[in-house]
C-alpha cells in the first residue's frame, strides 16, 4: 500500500500546472477591446441552459405522473 502512495506522491510532485505547461487560459479582454459574439452570448446561454434543465426535469416528472395516474 505504501508503494502506491509513494508513486502517487511522486506523480503529484512532478505534475505541472496549466500555467507551467504553456496552455493559454482565455480571460476576458482588457479594457478597450471589443467582446466577441461568444463572450457576449455566454451569460444568456448559461441562463437558458439552467432553466432548460429544470423544465426537462419537471416535464419528465409530469410524464411519469401522467402514465401512473
Amino acid at each position: 500500500m505504501t508503494v502506491v502512495a509513494d508513486e502517487l506522491a511522486a506523480v503529484a510532485a512532478t505534475k505541472t500546472s496549466f500555467s507551467d505547461a504553456g496552455i493559454a487560459v482565455r480571460d476576458l479582454p482588457e479594457t478597450g477591446h471589443v467582446l466577441s459574439i461568444a463572450d457576449r452570448a455566454e451569460g444568456p446561454i448559461q441562463f437558458v441552459s439552467r432553466w432548460a434543465g429544470i423544465l426537462a426535469f419537471c416535464a419528465a416528472i409530469g410524464a411519469i405522473a401522467y402514465l401512473i395516474f
